[in-house]
């Protein structure tokens, strides 16, 4: 969930049929504006591929149950809680992956149509948050980088 930025509802039904050509493409179950989803299509992260390829081949879905079955979106919430209790993470959750891949991609000055991208956010208040909230320092200083040097400015 943490390379995907998928919520519960479309992570688990993941599997290897979504993956074409390198890029992970699955239509995005909540959205409200389209009854059939939103596509997201990214490129598969590396660290991803190489954790997706000790997945056994005949899986139904990436995050299938121990006894092979397919996870119900509230049954990956359970089982992320425990998880990350035993974790000693109790402050960690799955939508928090969702947050954090959007966080860092904000982090790498990636603006807030990047975020919607990867994310499947539709509505562009939701992405922008994290676009507002981190790297404000590296923005800026990449702005200021990006200014004409010496340049004159005729003023009026």
């Amino acid at each position: 969930m943490l390379y995907t930025g998928a919520a519960k509802c479309d992570a688990v039904a993941l599997g290897r049929e979504h993956i074409r050509d390198g890029r992970i493409v699955y239509r995005r179950r909540k959205t409200r504006k389209n009854p059939d989803g939103f596509e997201v299509n990214i490129p598969v992260h590396p660290y991803l591929a190489e954790t997706l390829a000790h997945v056994p081949a005949d899986a139904a879905t990436y995050l299938q149950t121990e006894d092979g079955g397919r996870r119900s979106a509230n049954g990956l919430g359970t089982s992320m809680r425990k998880w990350c209790d035993k974790a000693g993470l109790p402050h960690c959750s799955s939508h928090g992956l969702r947050k954090a891949i959007c966080r860092r991609i904000a982090e790498v000055e990636g603006d807030v149509f990047k975020v919607m991208a990867v994310s499947g956010h539709t509505d562009i208040r939701e992405a922008q948050k994290y676009c507002d909230r981190f790297n404000r320092k590296g923005k800026a200083d990449s702005a200021i980088a990006g200014l004409p040097n010496g340049a004159k400015y005729e003023t009026t």
